[in-house]
């Protein structure tokens, strides 16, 4: 409990600056994350999840990975044209989801502020795939 109390005033630490109006976090690990940090900011929480699985209105992106295909979606009605969204993960490595997600936030209107995930592999290159700015706490090579 010590250690995830410590990594979430990190986060709010580093996320206070960021003029943030929404919190998404990425199935399914951003899930942990994301929701913790809104209550701490105030601000509301909207999951990316996989294809099928958000009632209403989304918006959907498909996208490779190292072994096939997924599709993330995203609820339309819970994105304001213009806002200000933090993207968070746990693990930024080739980066496939990170940048569907981000062209899911873009694709409804609003601008990504940045993503923030707990851990980046460097070697794989994931950030250059983005378009957006990346924070990582914990970067290995």
């Amino acid at each position: 409990m010590t250690a995830l109390r410590a990594m979430k005033d990190l986060i709010v630490e580093h996320i206070l600056f960021l003029e943030v109006d929404l919190v998404v976090g990425l199935d399914s690990r951003g899930f942990l994350f994301g929701p913790m940090i809104c209550l701490e900011l105030g601000k509301p929480f909207l999951p990316i999840r996989k294809k099928g699985k958000l009632p209403g209105e989304v918006l959907e992106y498909s996208y490779t990975l190292e072994y096939g295909e997924a599709t993330f979606e995203i609820q339309t009605e819970n994105v304001n044209k213009g806002a200000r969204v933090l993207i968070i993960d746990d693990l930024l490595a080739t980066g496939g989801s990170m940048a569907a997600a981000v062209q899911l936030v873009k694709s409804a209107g609003a601008e990504v502020v940045e993503c923030l995930v707990i851990i980046e592999l460097n070697e794989l290159k994931g950030r250059e795939k983005l378009g957006a700015p990346v924070h990582s706490f914990i970067q290995y090579d």
